[in-house]
């Protein structure tokens, strides 16, 4: 595959629509070509051990909607991709 998105969500606790960050990473012809990285303000934080972005890191952060709106259009018409699919998908639908 020489054209997909790549994707990878934080949470701020163990519930999957608690995503408080996102990155993103676009590959065409085998090449990155562009990357996106963006903190998001959760409903509610109970885990900073495991990935170090606590409640504070979010506060002015923007919600997932608005960080959604930079996202589409990167990746419109490219297949996604995740390390741990079954976690990424799991928080995208969520998140939804």
């Amino acid at each position: 595959m020489q054209d997909f998105a790549a994707i990878d969500f934080e949470t701020a606790n163990n519930e999957r629509s608690s995503v408080c960050s996102v990155g993103v990473v676009i590959v065409r012809g085998g090449e990155i070509v562009d990357k996106f990285y963006s903190l998001i303000k959760p409903d509610n934080y109970r885990c900073c051990q495991v990935h170090g972005l606590c409640a504070e890191d979010t506060e002015n952060a923007p919600v997932f909607p608005k960080v959604w709106k930079q996202i589409e259009p990167l990746i419109e018409g490219l297949p996604l991709v995740a390390h741990n699919k079954a976690f990424d998908e799991s928080c995208l639908k969520a998140v939804f």
